[in-house]
């Protein structure tokens, strides 16, 4: 089958939603069990690809046959750094290969924009794909997690060594300084690292808000949290930490996190978290974070990831 791949069309989308719900319905229901919470798959809503395409437009990827959608994944790129989730075959055109010609579009893609590292996860249960993955060059990098912790009671007390802001699109000048503060940030914990273009996305949702931590004058540590209507939670995307860091600062930033969140009226906050590294055990489990139960197998190609100890993000969230 010849496939064309290319990116996804607007009046495409009502289509791309429902290929998404035929391919990945019966996978939940298979590894989590039919009559279970997790087992319940939910209708992958339009929206949701409707917002990957403002992000990214060119990364949201179709494999198109005879007219017909048959493949589709989202693929994000950030400097040095990128991934892709998602990633759907239509059920009558699995088991062609057609799952690893959509990998091979999406690495493609990937690679064209500068990304060294290729990044993606997938269910530890979900035996079949991981070898799907693996075959293909992919090894197992890490196991994600969330980290939940009621943000009522603080983390540590005293005279914090940061200076909290939250960034505002209200002058071009401000806005400008702290896109180079990120910079400088990302670049100290892996080269090519660049979140520009998410935390810029993100400053222009109304449930979405960054949080930057200054000391001396330098960017010491950033949290994005979305924050959506009706939930008493803050779900954590991405935190980034400089790397010299000590182990009280670290405290100090999520402290700074909690008060954040306290800010917002949220009673519970989140974070994703790598178990490969030390930062779940060292820092979150002593200061009240509890393990969220569903994890995810992280599994990349190319370079190595960022640090996790410094690092932390939802592959596919």
């Amino acid at each position: 089958m010849h496939i064309l791949f290319r990116p996804i069309r607007p009046d495409e989308i009502p289509a791309a939603s429902l290929l998404v719900d035929a391919a990945y319905a019966p996978q939940v229901r298979k590894i989590y069990g039919e009559h279970s919470r997790l087992g319940q798959w939910r209708h992958y809503d339009a929206s949701k690809i409707e917002s990957y395409l403002v992000r990214e437009p060119e990364g949201v990827r179709v494999g198109v046959w005879r007219d017909k959608l048959i493949t589709f994944n989202v693929c994000r790129s950030y400097g040095a750094f990128g991934w892709f989730h998602t990633l759907a075959v239509h059920p009558q055109f699995q088991d062609r290969g057609l799952g690893r010609q959509a990998v091979a579009d999406a690495e493609a893609y990937l690679m064209a924009r500068g990304v060294s590292s290729v990044a993606l996860m997938t269910w530890p249960t979900a035996i079949k794909n991981l070898a799907f993955y693996q075959a293909q060059g992919y090894r197992l990098s890490g196991l994600s997690v969330y980290a939940y912790r009621n943000a009522e009671a603080p983390l540590i007390t005293g005279v914090s060594p940061f200076y909290a802001e939250q960034p505002g699109m209200n002058s071009f000048a401000n806005m400008n300084r702290w896109h180079d503060a990120v910079r400088a940030l990302c670049q100290s914990i892996s080269l090519g690292l660049d979140y520009i273009p998410l935390l810029t996305w993100a400053n222009r949702q109304d449930f979405a808000d960054i949080l930057l931590l200054w000391r001396e004058g330098r960017l010491q540590a950033l949290a994005l949290a979305y924050f959506f209507p009706g939930a008493h939670w803050a779900e954590g995307k991405l935190l980034l930490l400089h790397p010299a860091l000590t182990y009280a600062d670290q405290v100090w930033a999520l402290e700074h996190m909690r008060l954040w969140i306290r800010s917002r009226d949220h009673t519970t906050f989140g974070i994703p978290v790598d178990l490969s590294g030390d930062f779940a055990r060292t820092v979150l489990l002593p200061h009240g974070f509890r393990l969220f139960a569903e994890s995810m197998a992280n599994l990349v190609k190319g370079e190595d990831l960022p640090d996790p100890s410094h690092h932390f993000i939802r592959f596919g969230g």
